[in-house]
Formats: C-alpha cells, structure tokens, sequence
C-alpha cells in the first residue's frame, strides 16, 4: 500500500541503501497498523447493539496484473507502475459504544448513513466480548479492522450539526425525545409547563374593588385563552 501521490518518497530507488530499505519497511509497517478511521453506517441491529459500517478511506496499492485487482478498484498507470485505488471495505456486526454504565444509558436512532468513527483495539476483542472478564485474547490478530468498536458521531465538514452548538446550554435533540425506556406520555411535562403559565396568567389578571371578582375572572380568562400550544410545550418530549 502507499500514498496516492504523484511523488512519493517511500518508494525504493533504481539502487536501493540499507536505509531506503528501512524506510521503506518502515512505512509498510506503519500502513499495516490500524487505530482509528471514519465509517459509514450500512445497516444497525438494535437488539444486539452492532452495526454493519463500510470504512470511508480507500486504500492504494500498486499492481502488476489488472486482472487479480478485486471488482470495484480503480486503475490508474501502467504495470509496473500502475495504481489501483480498492473498494470500500465493510466490516460485519461491529459493537456500536454507547454512553452506558450498569445503572443507566444514552441512545438515539442509528440509520443507515449515519457517520462515526472505528476504533480498533491492538488485541483481538472476541474472547473478551464472549466472557465479559479478564481472558487471553486467544487469536493472534493486533490492530485488525475486525477488531474495531464504531463511535457514532464523526461526521464530515459537509454534514454539520445544524443550527450551530448553543455555547450556552445543553442541548437533546431529536424527532423523538424518550425520557425512560418505557416513555409513552408527554403530560407530566406538559403539566409542568401548564402550570407554570397558569401562574402567569393569575398573577397577571387585573382585579376591580367591589364587583365580586368580575373583572378578575375576565381577565384571568382573557389570558388563559392567550397562552399558545407552543407555550405548553413540544410533544417531542415523551416521559416515564
């Protein structure tokens, strides 16, 4: 594998020294190593907590015979010197990290395009992920893309959070906001927000001496019409 590059200067002169052949090892090394590289969401399983996710770098190698390259690359040059830039890989069943403890978790809906980041661990995850205890490994595999967790979240320049991050609040947003796993109702919440207006409206109310609370009743009915749907609160919002 190398750079896609026009120059690139790990490759090895027409008469190479001991250190082009270190260097250029060096590098090959370096590209076999795996820690952490974008991914695009395929497919999420919501009962195991896996998503199948395609890698979003390419890789370039170098080819003598077109015809082993593998379907979906792209050529470029000519053997000995020709390029072929691979298809995406997808990596099968990968653990998608929520923020979770034993006691409690945060989810929200994960499709298809969604975008993150894997993170690949040095040593074989598949014995660990079995026992859920202090195991050997087992396989041998270090820095292997089947060994990677996805991190939802990483996203490309062209797919911002929208409107920008509120620098003064937190902010949980959503088509659907659960508050509790079995979240069915949005009363609570919105009886607090009733509640909160009608406090307004009562406070607010102007009253008359000596009409018995005539003019305080129209005026408290007055405002208690005026409060909106909006004022109450959204319906996005559903609690336990």
């Amino acid at each position: 594998m190398r750079e896609n590059r026009a120059v690139d200067p790990f490759d090895l002169p027409p008469n190479p020294r001991l250190s082009d052949l270190l260097r250029a090892l060096g590098r090959q090394v370096k590209l076999s190593i795996r820690t952490h590289v974008p991914a695009r969401v395929v497919a999420y399983d919501p009962a195991t907590q896996t998503a199948n996710v395609q890698v979003e770098l390419q890789q370039v190698v170098r080819y003598t015979d077109p015809q082993r390259l593998p379907a979906g690359a792209v050529p470029s040059g000519t053997p000995p010197n020709g390029e072929a830039t691979l298809p995406p890989t997808q990596i099968m069943k990968v653990p998608v990290v929520w923020p979770r403890t034993l006691a409690g978790y945060v989810t929200f809906p994960l499709v298809s395009g969604d975008t993150g980041e894997l993170h690949i661990s040095d040593r074989s995850l598949e014995q660990w992920r079995l026992a859920g205890a202090p195991t050997d490994p087992g396989l041998a595999f270090t820095h292997a893309l089947k060994d990677a967790v996805f991190h939802p979240g990483l996203h490309p320049d062209t797919q911002p959070i929208t409107p920008a991050t509120d620098l003064t609040a937190t902010v949980v947003e959503g088509t659907l906001i659960k508050l509790g796993r079995q979240a069915t109702a949005d009363s609570v919440a919105k009886a607090e927000l009733f509640l909160a207006e009608l406090v307004t409206a009562i406070t607010n109310a102007a009253t008359a001496p000596n009409d018995g609370g005539a003019t305080f009743k129209t005026n408290l009915l007055t405002n208690l019409g005026a409060i909106t749907p909006a004022q109450i609160g959204s319906l996005k919002v559903k609690v336990e």
